[in-house]
């Protein structure tokens, strides 16, 4: 699936959305994993002093990127229960 945007591509426009939404001037990728959908998971790591890396889709076959929303939080699913 990565053959239609190409890997290096993909990377790329990855890097590109991380430094756009963070201003990170040379975010590192860190990690890959292509998902059973055929989009690609990126992480990045955006330097020192930034504990967590930025995780990214991107859908070789649409050129787009996606940036992951933060999981909202169901009680007793997402968040210890309360005992």
């Amino acid at each position: 699936m990565i053959n239609t945007l190409g890997f290096a591509s993909a990377v790329r426009a990855g890097s590109d959305y991380v430094v756009a939404n963070t201003g990170v001037d040379r975010p590192t990728l860190a990690r890959t994993e292509t998902l059973p959908s055929g989009m690609l998971q990126l992480d990045f790591d955006l330097g020192p002093g930034v504990p967590d890396p930025m995780r990214v889709t991107v859908d070789p076959n649409q050129g787009k990127v996606q940036g992951l929303e933060p999981v909202q939080e169901i009680p007793g699913i997402t968040s210890p229960a309360s005992r």
